[in-house]
Protein backbone atom coordinates (compact mmCIF):
# COMPACT_ATOMS: atom_id res chain seq x y z
CA UNK A 1 0.00 0.00 0.00
CA UNK A 2 2.90 1.72 0.47
CA UNK A 3 4.08 1.90 -2.71
CA UNK A 4 0.70 2.36 -4.16
CA UNK A 5 0.44 6.11 -2.34
CA UNK A 6 4.21 6.96 -3.15
CA UNK A 7 3.52 6.49 -6.68
CA UNK A 8 -0.22 7.62 -7.00
CA UNK A 9 1.18 11.19 -5.24
CA UNK A 10 4.19 10.89 -7.53
CA UNK A 11 2.30 10.72 -10.88
CA UNK A 12 -0.14 13.01 -10.16
CA UNK A 13 2.09 15.45 -8.68
CA UNK A 14 4.00 15.00 -12.44
CA UNK A 15 1.30 15.10 -14.44
CA UNK A 16 -0.41 18.43 -12.91
CA UNK A 17 2.86 20.34 -13.34
CA UNK A 18 4.18 18.44 -16.62
CA UNK A 19 1.31 19.47 -18.24
CA UNK A 20 0.73 22.91 -16.96
CA UNK A 21 2.15 24.86 -19.71
CA UNK A 22 4.96 27.62 -18.66
CA UNK A 23 3.21 27.33 -14.98
CA UNK A 24 5.30 29.19 -12.91
CA UNK A 25 4.41 32.26 -15.78
CA UNK A 26 0.48 31.65 -16.20
CA UNK A 27 -0.19 30.89 -12.49
CA UNK A 28 -1.60 34.04 -10.55
CA UNK A 29 -0.11 34.51 -6.93
CA UNK A 30 -1.90 32.98 -4.40
CA UNK A 31 -4.83 35.33 -2.40
CA UNK A 32 -5.17 34.68 1.10
CA UNK A 33 -8.81 34.58 2.81
CA UNK A 34 -9.20 34.56 5.97
CA UNK A 35 -12.44 32.72 7.89
CA UNK A 36 -13.28 30.95 10.93
CA UNK A 37 -15.47 30.93 14.10
CA UNK A 38 -16.05 31.65 17.70
CA UNK A 39 -18.31 30.08 20.34
CA UNK A 40 -19.08 30.33 23.78
CA UNK A 41 -20.36 28.16 26.20
CA UNK A 42 -21.60 28.38 29.36
CA UNK A 43 -22.91 25.22 31.47
CA UNK A 44 -23.77 23.29 34.65
CA UNK A 45 -22.89 19.83 35.36
CA UNK A 46 -23.23 17.56 37.83
CA UNK A 47 -21.16 14.42 39.11
CA UNK A 48 -21.79 11.31 41.44
CA UNK A 49 -21.10 12.41 44.87
CA UNK A 50 -19.43 9.23 45.52
CA UNK A 51 -16.89 9.80 42.77
CA UNK A 52 -16.40 13.51 44.40
CA UNK A 53 -15.69 12.13 47.61
CA UNK A 54 -13.25 9.49 46.23
CA UNK A 55 -11.51 11.61 43.56
CA UNK A 56 -12.54 9.10 41.16
CA UNK A 57 -9.92 6.76 43.07
CA UNK A 58 -10.36 4.09 45.56
CA UNK A 59 -8.86 5.86 48.25
CA UNK A 60 -10.84 7.26 50.99
CA UNK A 61 -8.35 9.96 52.08
CA UNK A 62 -8.84 11.63 48.97
CA UNK A 63 -12.15 13.11 50.01
CA UNK A 64 -14.18 16.26 49.40
CA UNK A 65 -13.08 16.85 45.66
CA UNK A 66 -15.97 18.49 44.99
CA UNK A 67 -16.38 20.12 41.25
CA UNK A 68 -17.98 23.52 40.89
CA UNK A 69 -21.39 22.81 38.97
CA UNK A 70 -21.31 26.46 36.94
CA UNK A 71 -17.98 26.31 33.90
CA UNK A 72 -17.96 28.07 30.66
CA UNK A 73 -15.83 26.87 27.20
CA UNK A 74 -14.21 28.91 23.96
CA UNK A 75 -13.27 27.58 21.08
CA UNK A 76 -12.15 30.17 18.40
CA UNK A 77 -9.97 29.40 15.25
CA UNK A 78 -8.88 31.08 12.30
CA UNK A 79 -8.29 29.93 8.92
CA UNK A 80 -6.44 30.80 6.40
CA UNK A 81 -7.09 29.51 3.00
CA UNK A 82 -5.28 30.50 -0.67
CA UNK A 83 -5.80 28.60 -4.38
CA UNK A 84 -4.09 29.65 -7.32
CA UNK A 85 -5.64 27.20 -10.92
CA UNK A 86 -2.83 25.99 -12.98
CA UNK A 87 -2.99 26.29 -17.03
CA UNK A 88 -3.45 22.29 -16.41
CA UNK A 89 -6.82 22.94 -14.78
CA UNK A 90 -5.24 21.38 -11.31
CA UNK A 91 -5.58 23.58 -8.71
CA UNK A 92 -3.31 23.89 -6.17
CA UNK A 93 -4.55 24.89 -2.37
CA UNK A 94 -3.10 25.69 1.05
CA UNK A 95 -5.14 25.44 4.12
CA UNK A 96 -4.02 27.16 7.60
CA UNK A 97 -6.08 26.41 10.70
CA UNK A 98 -4.62 28.32 13.99
CA UNK A 99 -6.44 27.82 17.46
CA UNK A 100 -7.15 31.05 18.64
CA UNK A 101 -7.71 30.56 22.27
CA UNK A 102 -5.28 30.82 25.37
CA UNK A 103 -6.41 26.85 26.39
CA UNK A 104 -5.13 25.43 23.42
CA UNK A 105 -4.32 21.94 23.89
CA UNK A 106 -0.41 21.99 24.94
CA UNK A 107 0.25 25.27 23.44
CA UNK A 108 0.26 24.22 19.97
CA UNK A 109 -1.62 26.94 18.58
CA UNK A 110 -1.61 25.14 15.09
CA UNK A 111 -4.36 22.82 14.20
CA UNK A 112 -4.40 21.62 10.20
CA UNK A 113 -2.01 22.70 7.84
CA UNK A 114 -1.37 21.30 4.04
CA UNK A 115 -1.05 21.78 0.81
CA UNK A 116 -3.84 20.29 -1.89
CA UNK A 117 -3.77 19.11 -5.47
CA UNK A 118 -7.44 19.23 -6.74
CA UNK A 119 -8.13 18.24 -10.15
CA UNK A 120 -9.60 15.35 -12.90
CA UNK A 121 -7.18 12.81 -10.67
CA UNK A 122 -9.24 13.63 -7.22
CA UNK A 123 -7.66 15.28 -4.35
CA UNK A 124 -4.36 14.91 -2.98
CA UNK A 125 -3.62 15.92 0.87
CA UNK A 126 0.25 16.76 1.71
CA UNK A 127 0.79 18.08 5.15
CA UNK A 128 -0.81 17.86 8.79
CA UNK A 129 -4.09 17.07 8.21
CA UNK A 130 -6.69 14.70 8.85
CA UNK A 131 -7.12 11.51 7.24
CA UNK A 132 -9.68 10.61 4.28
CA UNK A 133 -11.13 7.83 6.43
CA UNK A 134 -12.35 10.77 8.63
CA UNK A 135 -13.00 13.11 5.74
CA UNK A 136 -15.23 10.91 3.97
CA UNK A 137 -17.28 9.43 6.59
CA UNK A 138 -20.72 9.22 8.28
CA UNK A 139 -21.62 9.41 11.96
CA UNK A 140 -25.21 9.55 13.94
CA UNK A 141 -26.87 13.33 13.40
CA UNK A 142 -26.82 15.76 16.29
CA UNK A 143 -27.65 18.91 17.60
CA UNK A 144 -25.56 20.76 19.83
CA UNK A 145 -21.81 18.70 21.46
CA UNK A 146 -22.25 15.24 20.01
CA UNK A 147 -22.14 12.64 22.90
CA UNK A 148 -19.25 10.83 20.69
CA UNK A 149 -16.87 13.80 21.85
CA UNK A 150 -15.66 15.48 24.85
CA UNK A 151 -17.68 18.18 25.22
CA UNK A 152 -19.53 17.12 28.23
CA UNK A 153 -16.04 16.94 29.58
CA UNK A 154 -15.89 20.22 31.01
CA UNK A 155 -19.63 19.47 33.21
CA UNK A 156 -18.84 16.03 33.98
CA UNK A 157 -15.61 14.53 34.71
CA UNK A 158 -14.27 11.02 32.90
CA UNK A 159 -12.90 9.01 35.51
CA UNK A 160 -8.87 8.08 34.82
CA UNK A 161 -9.37 4.28 35.73
CA UNK A 162 -12.03 4.40 32.78
CA UNK A 163 -10.13 3.93 29.28
CA UNK A 164 -13.03 3.19 27.12
CA UNK A 165 -14.00 6.28 24.79
CA UNK A 166 -17.43 6.17 22.76
CA UNK A 167 -15.91 7.36 18.85
CA UNK A 168 -16.42 5.36 16.12
CA UNK A 169 -13.36 7.14 14.11
CA UNK A 170 -10.75 4.57 13.31
CA UNK A 171 -7.82 7.44 12.15
CA UNK A 172 -6.02 7.46 15.02
CA UNK A 173 -3.21 9.96 13.19
CA UNK A 174 -4.67 12.74 14.28
CA UNK A 175 -3.46 15.82 12.60
CA UNK A 176 -0.11 14.23 11.87
CA UNK A 177 1.61 14.85 8.79
CA UNK A 178 0.94 12.58 5.82
CA UNK A 179 0.02 11.67 2.56
CA UNK A 180 -3.87 11.88 1.40
CA UNK A 181 -5.87 10.72 -1.26
CA UNK A 182 -9.50 11.04 -2.43
CA UNK A 183 -10.88 10.21 -5.75
CA UNK A 184 -13.45 11.72 -7.81
CA UNK A 185 -17.12 10.69 -7.47
CA UNK A 186 -18.45 8.30 -9.99
CA UNK A 187 -21.95 7.38 -9.74
CA UNK A 188 -21.89 8.24 -6.08
CA UNK A 189 -18.54 6.53 -5.13
CA UNK A 190 -15.22 7.62 -4.23
CA UNK A 191 -12.68 6.16 -2.48
CA UNK A 192 -10.14 8.00 0.04
CA UNK A 193 -6.30 6.37 1.20
CA UNK A 194 -4.10 8.08 3.43
CA UNK A 195 -0.62 7.14 5.20
CA UNK A 196 1.00 8.70 8.14
CA UNK A 197 4.50 7.72 8.56
CA UNK A 198 4.93 8.48 12.30
CA UNK A 199 2.23 10.40 14.48
CA UNK A 200 4.90 12.05 16.37
CA UNK A 201 4.68 14.57 13.71
CA UNK A 202 8.03 15.74 13.43
CA UNK A 203 10.76 16.13 10.98
CA UNK A 204 13.25 13.05 12.00
CA UNK A 205 13.28 9.72 11.01
CA UNK A 206 10.33 7.73 12.38
CA UNK A 207 10.98 5.63 14.78
CA UNK A 208 8.40 2.80 14.32
CA UNK A 209 10.36 -0.56 14.79
CA UNK A 210 12.55 -2.30 17.08
CA UNK A 211 12.34 -2.53 20.67
CA UNK A 212 12.67 1.28 21.17
CA UNK A 213 9.44 1.88 18.98
CA UNK A 214 8.00 4.70 20.22
CA UNK A 215 5.97 6.16 17.36
CA UNK A 216 2.91 5.03 15.16
CA UNK A 217 2.87 3.99 11.66
CA UNK A 218 -0.72 4.22 9.89
CA UNK A 219 -2.30 2.96 6.97
CA UNK A 220 -6.25 3.61 6.25
CA UNK A 221 -9.10 3.29 3.22
CA UNK A 222 -12.08 4.22 2.82
CA UNK A 223 -14.95 3.52 0.41
CA UNK A 224 -17.51 5.88 0.41
CA UNK A 225 -20.82 6.95 -1.17
CA UNK A 226 -23.30 9.32 -1.16
CA UNK A 227 -25.87 10.70 -3.18
CA UNK A 228 -29.26 12.73 -3.22
CA UNK A 229 -32.84 12.80 -4.91
CA UNK A 230 -34.66 15.91 -4.70
CA UNK A 231 -35.28 15.94 -0.78
CA UNK A 232 -34.30 13.08 0.19
CA UNK A 233 -30.19 11.69 0.19
CA UNK A 234 -28.33 8.59 1.46
CA UNK A 235 -24.76 8.46 2.82
CA UNK A 236 -22.52 5.77 3.88
CA UNK A 237 -18.85 4.72 4.54
CA UNK A 238 -17.08 1.72 5.28
CA UNK A 239 -13.22 2.15 6.66
CA UNK A 240 -10.12 0.11 7.84
CA UNK A 241 -6.82 0.88 10.00
CA UNK A 242 -3.88 -0.49 10.23
CA UNK A 243 -1.63 0.69 12.89
CA UNK A 244 2.26 -0.32 13.21
CA UNK A 245 0.41 -3.73 11.94
CA UNK A 246 -0.22 -4.09 15.65
CA UNK A 247 -3.79 -3.03 15.77
CA UNK A 248 -6.15 -2.66 13.36
CA UNK A 249 -9.80 -0.70 12.97
CA UNK A 250 -12.95 -1.05 11.09
CA UNK A 251 -15.95 1.25 11.10
CA UNK A 252 -19.05 1.66 8.87
CA UNK A 253 -21.50 4.18 8.75
CA UNK A 254 -25.14 5.37 7.14
CA UNK A 255 -27.08 8.33 7.30
CA UNK A 256 -30.85 9.03 5.31
CA UNK A 257 -31.98 12.51 4.96
CA UNK A 258 -36.00 12.75 4.01
CA UNK A 259 -37.53 15.87 3.99
CA UNK A 260 -36.17 17.65 7.34
CA UNK A 261 -35.37 14.35 8.97
CA UNK A 262 -31.58 12.92 8.95
CA UNK A 263 -31.42 9.22 10.92
CA UNK A 264 -28.47 7.17 11.04
CA UNK A 265 -25.23 5.79 13.16
CA UNK A 266 -22.03 4.32 12.82
CA UNK A 267 -19.97 1.79 14.22
CA UNK A 268 -16.22 1.11 15.04
CA UNK A 269 -14.60 -2.28 15.92
CA UNK A 270 -10.71 -2.42 16.74
CA UNK A 271 -8.52 -5.63 17.38
CA UNK A 272 -5.04 -6.11 19.21
CA UNK A 273 -2.56 -8.09 17.16
CA UNK A 274 0.03 -8.11 20.08
CA UNK A 275 -0.18 -11.55 22.60
CA UNK A 276 1.10 -9.99 25.65
CA UNK A 277 -1.36 -6.85 25.54
CA UNK A 278 -4.69 -9.01 24.79
CA UNK A 279 -7.25 -9.23 27.97
CA UNK A 280 -4.48 -6.99 29.65
CA UNK A 281 -4.36 -3.34 30.78
CA UNK A 282 -2.92 -2.16 28.03
CA UNK A 283 -5.25 -3.94 25.61
CA UNK A 284 -6.47 -1.72 22.87
CA UNK A 285 -9.31 -3.82 21.71
CA UNK A 286 -12.42 -1.75 21.53
CA UNK A 287 -15.47 -1.35 20.34
CA UNK A 288 -18.51 1.66 19.92
CA UNK A 289 -21.14 2.95 17.72
CA UNK A 290 -23.76 6.37 17.77
CA UNK A 291 -27.19 6.52 16.86
CA UNK A 292 -28.82 9.66 15.74
CA UNK A 293 -31.92 11.41 14.67
CA UNK A 294 -32.31 15.36 13.55
CA UNK A 295 -35.66 17.26 12.32
CA UNK A 296 -34.95 21.25 10.83
CA UNK A 297 -38.17 23.46 10.55
CA UNK A 298 -37.36 26.36 9.35
CA UNK A 299 -34.79 28.47 11.81
CA UNK A 300 -34.88 25.48 13.98
CA UNK A 301 -33.12 21.82 14.44
CA UNK A 302 -33.85 19.33 16.91
CA UNK A 303 -32.02 16.21 18.11
CA UNK A 304 -31.90 13.23 20.08
CA UNK A 305 -28.27 11.10 19.69
CA UNK A 306 -26.57 7.90 21.64
CA UNK A 307 -23.25 6.94 22.03
CA UNK A 308 -21.65 3.95 23.14
CA UNK A 309 -18.05 2.80 23.73
CA UNK A 310 -16.37 -0.54 25.99
CA UNK A 311 -12.87 -1.15 26.28
CA UNK A 312 -11.12 -4.45 27.37
CA UNK A 313 -9.09 -3.05 30.66
CA UNK A 314 -7.57 -7.15 32.06
CA UNK A 315 -8.78 -10.46 31.97
CA UNK A 316 -12.45 -10.63 31.88
CA UNK A 317 -12.74 -6.62 33.14
CA UNK A 318 -14.48 -4.38 30.59
CA UNK A 319 -14.54 -0.30 30.86
CA UNK A 320 -17.73 1.24 29.64
CA UNK A 321 -18.62 4.91 28.56
CA UNK A 322 -22.66 5.59 27.68
CA UNK A 323 -23.65 9.09 26.45
CA UNK A 324 -26.74 10.26 24.79
CA UNK A 325 -27.38 14.08 24.18
CA UNK A 326 -30.81 16.17 23.27
CA UNK A 327 -30.25 19.26 21.98
CA UNK A 328 -31.91 22.22 19.87
CA UNK A 329 -30.09 24.66 17.78
CA UNK A 330 -31.69 28.21 16.42
CA UNK A 331 -30.33 30.59 13.63
CA UNK A 332 -30.47 34.26 14.87
CA UNK A 333 -28.73 35.17 11.50
CA UNK A 334 -26.00 33.93 8.73
CA UNK A 335 -23.62 33.27 10.34
CA UNK A 336 -24.71 32.93 13.79
CA UNK A 337 -26.13 30.87 15.88
CA UNK A 338 -27.50 29.44 19.38
CA UNK A 339 -27.79 26.23 20.98
CA UNK A 340 -29.08 24.18 24.05
CA UNK A 341 -27.73 20.70 24.98
CA UNK A 342 -28.38 18.38 27.61
CA UNK A 343 -26.47 15.40 27.98
CA UNK A 344 -26.35 12.37 30.16
CA UNK A 345 -22.85 10.35 30.59
CA UNK A 346 -22.06 7.42 32.67
CA UNK A 347 -18.62 5.80 33.28
CA UNK A 348 -18.10 2.33 34.53
CA UNK A 349 -14.83 0.90 35.56
CA UNK A 350 -15.01 -2.85 35.13
CA UNK A 351 -12.36 -3.85 38.06
CA UNK A 352 -13.65 -6.00 40.94
CA UNK A 353 -14.45 -3.25 43.66
CA UNK A 354 -14.20 -0.61 40.88
CA UNK A 355 -17.48 1.18 41.57
CA UNK A 356 -15.47 4.16 43.29
CA UNK A 357 -14.34 4.86 40.12
CA UNK A 358 -17.55 4.82 38.48
CA UNK A 359 -19.31 8.61 37.64
CA UNK A 360 -22.44 9.70 36.34
CA UNK A 361 -23.87 12.65 35.65
CA UNK A 362 -25.65 15.24 33.73
CA UNK A 363 -25.09 18.65 31.91
CA UNK A 364 -27.09 21.54 30.42
CA UNK A 365 -24.70 23.36 28.36
CA UNK A 366 -25.68 26.84 25.88
CA UNK A 367 -23.68 27.94 23.23
CA UNK A 368 -23.46 31.02 21.04
CA UNK A 369 -21.54 30.26 17.96
CA UNK A 370 -20.16 33.29 15.08
CA UNK A 371 -18.48 32.16 11.90
CA UNK A 372 -16.87 34.29 9.91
Amino acid sequence: MKKFLYSTTALAVAGAFAFSGDANAAAKPISISVGGFMSHEIGYGSNDGTFEANNGTSTAAAVNNKRSGINNVQDSELLFTGSSKLDSGVTVSITIQIEADQASVAGNHIDESYMKLTGGFGDIRLGSTTGPASVLKHLAPNVGQHPRLGGSDAYITVPASVRAGNSTDVTTSGDANKFAYISPRMSGIAIGLGYTPSTANVNTAALTGGNNAAEDEIYEGVLSFETTVGTSSVGADIAAETRNNETRAYRAGLVVGFGGFKVGGSAMSRVDSRDNRKRTGTSNKQNAYDLGATYAMGAYTFGLTKAYGEQVDGEGVQDEQSKWAAGISYALDTGVSTTITYTKADYNDGAAGGFTDNNSGHAVVGEIKVSF
